[in-house]
């Protein structure tokens, strides 16, 4: 029992100061996520061999596998995908399956030449994991720039919505075709899909007849029962079909953003659940279960490593460029290599290939090392290329006329920056007596701020006040 409390101790401070690190450190260029799988590297039997993972941080990892795809269910912006185009445009969902199928076809060719050498196996796997992108390290990178809610930032952040969609869905009918070695038995995720649709129909016309609705008050927390039970009972049905938990997990979530706004305070406490405390110890548990010596000394096998590597870049580089035509080439290679970025699919797809026996302990923790690596480069590579987003101006701001504000006032939109005002109420802000808070910008939502309002990193706050005044809010929320 004490060395499971010491190994969940080791798990708990790694959480902790990984944010820390993140933001201080790395300017926040390194994300959490890795850093916790590194630390956990680091003070593992991999490491310096401080701790190892046990049954019961085991289990909580397991748990957070499946609350990882929960929530990633749950940042599918469906209203971004269903968009309604322009009459000349193709519509948003048409482009990024183009986009996908552009990738999935270069991803191909990589792993089936890589297979032709014997130099990998099980190629069709490869290439799934090949296909996908990190959403979780796409849209934190759109954000800090500025480009999230222009053209050029949806249309990455479609393509990378799909390519996780479409990604989970044909691994998981892949799992269970190898498994039970009948393609037929893929029929069984269209299956799990179909009572996704029917689940969803029921709630929703439950909650349009307000015979069910996701609120809870602060003794029942119904919200937070309604969905754990949502998840269990998706986990349930997948394991009774045969298929990847993971998937039930992942259309939980997608129920739960279909039904919810973004906002909520059930997403907000979902979220809390996830980001404050499962997912961190499914993190650190990889970086616990790192097995730096099944990596091996092969040339042969780092040379495959490497062109794996290349190839979670080339392939979006290519459908970026022949899929995104209304940017410049410049935008367009800069997209490509934001999308190359992998993580957590990566990591569950390493995850699940090792538990089925296509890919070998190497392999799989190759992957992961990859995936590490990709979350380095792409944001950086993003970055340098087009930098930040500064052409947009406030709508807000332009509609206000000069006469309408006091002498020497302007109007302004600031960013919040930095991490420390997440979740911090707006009536202890202490505001300057000249300045006045308008609205709050929140991805697609227009919030009238209050005392009880609480701000976000990345919300963007339109006030009029002096300029003096303001350039010192501006340097509080950038976090100098």
């Amino acid at each position: 029992m004490a060395h499971t409390y010491g190994s969940l101790l080791f798990v708990t401070v790694i959480a902790f100061v990984s944010p820390w690190v993140s933001i201080r450190l790395f300017k926040g260029f390194v994300p959490a996520i890795v850093i916790e799988i590194l630390l956990g590297i680091a003070v593992g039997p991999s490491g310096f061999g401080l701790t190892s993972t046990t049954q019961y941080v085991s289990f909580l990892s397991n748990l957070g596998f499946s609350y990882l795809m929960f929530l990633s269910g749950m940042e599918i912006d469906f209203d971004i995908i269903l968009q309604r185009p322009s009459p000349q445009a193709r519509a948003p969902w048409i482009k990024g399956l183009l986009f996908f199928a552009t990738a999935f076809a270069v991803s191909a060719a990589i792993a089936y030449l890589l297979a032709a050498f014997h130099m990998l196996v099980h190629p069709l796997f490869i290439t799934l994991v090949l296909s996908t992108t990190s959403i979780g390290i796409v849209t934190p990178a759109l954000k800090e720039k500025g480009w999230l809610l222009v053209p050029f930032g949806q249309e990455i952040l479609t393509y990378a919505l799909l390519a996780d969609i479409v990604t989970l869905m044909f691994v998981a009918a892949y799992t269970t075709a190898h498994l039970t070695g009948n393609a037929a038995t893929i029929l069984l995720v269209l299956v799990l899909l179909f009572c996704f649709v029917i689940v969803y129909r029921i709630l929703k016309a439950a909650k349009m007849n307000r015979l069910f609705t996701f609120v809870g008050n602060a003794t029942s927390e119904l919200g937070l029962r309604g969905a754990f039970a949502l998840i269990l009972i998706f986990l349930a049905l997948a394991q009774v079909l045969g298929t990847q938990v993971v998937v039930g997990a992942f259309l939980a979530g997608a129920i739960i953003s279909l039904l919810s706004d973004k906002n909520s305070d059930l997403t907000q406490k979902l979220n809390s659940i996830g980001y404050g405390f499962l997912l961190p110890i499914f993190f650190v548990n990889v970086g616990l279960t790192f097995n730096l010596g099944a990596l091996g000394s092969s040339p042969v096998f780092w040379s495959a490593l490497f062109i794996v590597l290349l190839g979670m870049f080339a392939n979006k580089l290519v459908g970026a460029v022949v899929w995104m035509k209304g940017f410049s080439m410049k935008e367009r290679v800069a997209a490509g290599a934001l999308l190359g970025s992998q993580l957590s699919l990566t990591i569950v797809a390493s995850k699940i290939g090792q538990q089925i026996h296509v890919l070998s302990a190497g392999v799989a923790n190759g992957l992961i090392l990859l995936a590490i690596v990709t979350c380095l480069i792409a944001p950086f590579v993003f970055t340098r290329m087009v930098g930040s987003q500064t052409a947009v101006q406030p709508t807000l701001s332009e509609a206000l006329p000069p006469d309408f504000l006091p002498t020497g006032w302007v109007v302004s939109a600031i960013e919040v920056l930095s991490p420390t005002f997440q979740h911090t109420p707006m009536r202890s802000l202490q505001l300057p007596h000249d300045t006045l808070f308008i609205s709050i910008e929140r991805g697609e939502e227009k919030i009238v701020p209050r005392g009880h309002t609480k701000l976000e990193q990345f919300d963007v706050i339109h006030l009029m006040g002096t300029p003096r005044s303001i350039g010192r809010l501006r340097d509080r929320f950038d976090g100098r």
